[in-house]
């Protein structure tokens, strides 16, 4: 088996979470001055600190970021990005129907806005990994595999369990 190089890399973990209120998500567009994705729009998250688990994380990334304590989360999936920059990024995605509180229109992360969930899927500005697992983790049928391989921070090859879930209904 050939060496992947993969002890060249250094693994983080992430939360992405998307609150979903009828045929609406609510959206971060994240500030210009961020590193990752200036400008684009996205769901909530960041990193996972050392102690926490996944769960305590979505749900404080989330309350950094809104101000909304969020009820129940569920783990819907998980999206890796192995980037060029020496990164491997595994992202775990949640989904959120329920909340309390009112949105920051403006956080530290950008600025925070409703929009119908097929606005944001077809919106030019959305983050590039998003489309590709939004459907799915919303629909919370099958759970949600995939990985994305960057170079200079565009996804230049994307693949995820789709095909082993429809292979294993038929």
């Amino acid at each position: 088996m050939a060496d992947l190089g993969l002890t060249n890399y250094k693994v983080s973990p992430l939360t992405l979470i998307f609150l979903i209120k009828g045929d609406e998500i609510l959206t971060l567009r994240r500030s210009s001055n961020k590193k990752v994705y200036p400008n684009k729009l996205s769901g909530f998250g960041g990193k996972v600190e050392p102690g926490e688990d996944l769960f305590t994380s979505a749900k404080r990334e989330f309350f950094e970021e809104t101000g909304l304590t969020l009820k129940e989360i569920s783990l819907r999936g998980m999206f890796m990005r192995m980037m060029d920059t020496g990164y491997l990024n595994q992202m775990y995605l949640f989904v959120a129907n329920e909340f309390e509180g009112e949105p920051k229109k403006v956080s530290d992360e950008g600025e925070i806005q409703w929009l119908k969930i097929e606005d944001f899927l077809n919106h030019p500005d959305i983050v590039d990994h998003v489309p590709s697992y939004l459907r799915q983790i919303i629909d919370g049928k099958d759970f949600y595999c995939g990985m994305g391989t960057y170079i200079h921070d565009k996804m230049t090859t994307y693949v995820s369990n789709e095909s082993h879930f429809n292979e294993r209904r038929n």
